[in-house]
């Protein structure tokens, strides 16, 4: 994690000194900058701020300002662009009273970190964000802390302006078998479900939900706002030299047969004689998906049920290679058995995930 903190006089100089030291005990890499005629430090800053801003609102996980408020909200302004992208920003008064997060309170983790620096610096934190006011549950928060894709951030605030209308949330889940009050339910959820929140599972659910967590489409529930865990691998076959293409497209036929969300894939997997497939290479650099290969020994002491070819067994020394990969890569089980489209064969396994409400 990166961050950067930039100051305007003497006094904000000194104090960011001591906000830095604070990130680095939460693992950020930060760097110290300060623009003040003032203050002679070879982290002095030359160009214009909003330069300045621009570059930095680009690379770093936080962003700290020691002054004014307004300072911090014409410097990022033109740079804001959405929750999902945008880098938490805290703003600190250079007397050290106040820590204010501006920016990414929930999924940028502001917030939490403008509560931690307040701790550090001996500052009032000041959070203005009403689900945080009211005590209620923010699913943003909960997504960001359990790693969930976000698959329509406009439905977040729906949810939240329910909660704080005291109305209840029904959050469906897969892997959840029956509603649990606030104790936890089934093996996907630990700890205390959250006041207002009603968590329950798929199977057999007849009232419309508001949230769904899990990695495959609900066609019938296609309102609910998706939390999807990135848990999917991929296992791909291919003929020597398929283009990128063909590989794109032979997974995009298979998620949307299985209905699996595209969000929820994470990796792919293949033998070690594709570790230098071009096509399988680009599509996950394309997508930004680790890629993993095993060697054909590995993939034959992979237990469970797998389609055979003779075929394969004969070029590759394993008789699957698509399945196999993927349930060795994810450590899990099998959602999605061999499609074979256009010399390209993929199969999907989904990890065991988890989500904690805290």
């Amino acid at each position: 994690m990166k961050g950067a903190i930039i100051s305007f006089s003497q006094k904000g100089y000194v104090l960011s000194a001591r906000a830095a030291a604070a990130l680095a005990e939460k693992g950020y890499e930060v760097e110290r900058a300060v623009k003040c005629h003032a203050v002679e430090a070879e982290c002095s800053v030359k160009e214009p701020l909003t330069e300045w801003a621009k570059r930095n609102f680009a690379v770093q996980d936080v962003l700290v300002f020691i002054g004014a408020v307004s300072i911090a909200v014409r410097a990022i302004a033109p740079y804001v662009h959405s929750k999902a992208e945008d880098p938490a920003v805290l703003v600190i008064d250079e007397l050290g009273r106040h820590c204010i997060p501006i920016l990414s309170g929930h999924l940028g983790g502001a917030n939490e970190l403008a509560v931690f620096l307040a701790g550090r610096i001996m500052a009032e934190p000041v959070i203005t964000t009403a689900t945080d006011l009211n005590h209620k549950w923010a699913v943003d928060l909960f997504a960001a802390k359990n790693q969930l894709h976000i698959k329509d951030l406009k439905k977040i605030k729906e949810i939240s302006a329910k909660l704080l209308d005291g109305q209840e949330i029904v959050l469906a889940m897969e892997g959840c078998c029956k509603a649990a009050g606030n104790k936890g339910v089934g093996n996907r959820a630990v700890g205390k479900v959250p006041e207002g929140v009603r968590l329950c599972g798929l199977e057999g659910l007849e009232e419309a939900p508001d949230v769904i967590v899990g990695v495959r489409r609900q066609e019938q529930w296609e309102d609910a706002l998706y939390l999807v865990p990135r848990a999917v691998v991929l296992g791909i076959g291919c003929r020597k030299g398929t283009n990128v293409l063909r590989i794109r497209e032979a997974v995009d036929r298979l998620i949307r047969r299985e209905g699996i969300l595209k969000a929820a894939v994470t990796a792919v997997a293949s033998i070690d004689l594709k570790a230098d497939e071009e096509g399988i290479l680009t599509y996950c650099r394309e997508e930004n998906l680790t890629y993993r290969v095993y060697s054909a020994e590995e993939l034959r002491q992979v237990e469970g049920e797998f389609s055979s070819s003779e075929f394969v067994l004969q070029a590759a020394g394993v008789d699957n290679v698509c399945e196999r990969s993927a349930v060795l890569a994810s450590k899990g089980r099998l959602i999605a058995e061999k499609r074979a489209f256009d010399g390209v064969t993929a199969a999907a396994a989904v990890m065991d995930w988890r989500v904690l409400f805290e």
